[in-house]
């Protein structure tokens, strides 16, 4: 049984905010030098409190991806509202993993974006 349907209905108490041009966010030299092929990216699960309390919004989070495929340095790079989903998203983005890199050691400042809306969570 989906964790919504355990938890009732989503009674949004706001409006979703407007997400950001994430590529305006993207520097010429971010997550160059490999191509990332995920082996294992779950999206995060939508945080019980603001679940309840009928909150949505976006995180963008950056990160870099070792030679061997791990993540490190997850981080907030910008969230409206900031704080409610920042622990689901860095933490959800700290488990992924990647196949190895092809002739690099890091790819610095990769970027991804969630959506936390009506109840549901979306990568963009």
């Amino acid at each position: 049984m989906p964790l919504s349907s355990q938890r009732g209905p989503f009674r949004p108490v706001d409006t979703y905010p407007t997400p950001p041009n994430v590529d305006r966010m993207i520097g010429p030299a971010d997550c160059r030098g490999s191509t990332l092929a995920a082996i294992e990216a779950p999206t995060p699960a939508y945080p019980g409190g603001p679940y309840a309390r009928g909150r949505q919004g976006w995180v963008v989070v950056r990160f870099h991806v070792y030679s061997d495929g791990s993540v490190h340095r997850a981080r907030v790079a910008r969230a409206v509202p900031d704080g409610p989903f920042n622990r689901a998203a860095t933490r959800a983005v700290s488990n992924w993993r990647f196949r190895p890199l092809d002739g690099v050691e890091v790819l610095e400042n990769c970027v991804v974006m969630f959506e936390f809306r009506a109840g549901e969570v979306e990568i963009r």
